[in-house]
């Protein structure tokens, strides 16, 4: 399908993108028949860490596949003025305990990244996401955020390519990064794919956010042909 032909067909009305920051590409998210939707207005979204407030900044495009497995959480009800603010307050926490545990992190020499902190609306925890190429020994530095945040704080390990798909963000395209929008899941990527497609070897080039080899040289590879019976 051309870009042009995506561009003219409708907008999927069941999916839509909310931006929980404000210089961050929205997330896919589901919608409860419910709800009524308005561009620009805050909304409460129900996900698996609880539930937080976001923007309502577009419908989600069609793609040829399908992409609940992506959503992020479920649009459940427009957002209250209280609801607004409390979710700007928690903002505000998540933000000084993700800055505290990069911070603690580096005075404990801990090999990882933190990457983003969540604090939901209905829940009195605190997610921090973190990257990190092997297992991390993070006990004193769970302790001392749960002294500081005095709520119960849980540390998740994440990939260096779930970190981009956290962090969001534009690729040399110009577009939003393929992981962050349609992808559900990590497809293998080879040097092979590169040389095939008769592009330049260079890393600085070839790679994405993340630093691995750019997802969308898998998209654009030739299907391996089929094989014949009895081979």
């Amino acid at each position: 399908m051309s870009a042009r032909a995506c561009d003219e067909m409708p907008p999927r009305r069941d999916v839509v993108r909310i931006t929980f920051t404000a210089d961050l590409p929205g997330q896919a998210c589901r919608v409860d028949d419910s709800v009524e939707l308005e561009p620009g207005v805050s909304y409460v979204v129900a996900g698996s860490d609880g539930e937080r407030v976001g923007r309502l900044v577009a419908h989600e495009l069609p793609v040829l596949r399908p992409c609940g497995e992506r959503a992020v959480g479920r649009v459940v009800r427009r957002a209250t003025a209280a609801e607004v603010a409390r979710g700007e307050e928690l903002a505000l926490v998540a933000r000084d305990a993700l800055r505290f545990c990069r911070e603690r992190a580096g005075e404990l020499k801990l090999a990882m990244r933190p990457v983003a902190a969540l604090v939901p609306l209905d829940r009195d925890t605190a997610v921090i996401t973190f990257a990190a190429e092997e297992r991390v020994d993070f006990r004193e530095l769970l302790r001392d955020l749960g002294r500081r945040m005095r709520r119960r704080v849980e540390l998740r390990q994440i990939g260096v390519r779930d970190q981009a798909r956290s962090s969001g963000g534009w690729g040399p395209c110009g577009r939003t990064l393929c992981c962050a929008t349609f992808m559900a899941r990590f497809n293998s990527v080879t040097i092979r794919m590169a040389k095939a497609q008769k592009l330049s070897l260079n890393p600085s080039r070839i790679s994405g956010m993340c630093g691995r080899l750019m997802c969308c040289l898998a998209h654009e590879a030739e299907p391996a042909p089929p094989r014949r019976g009895g081979a």
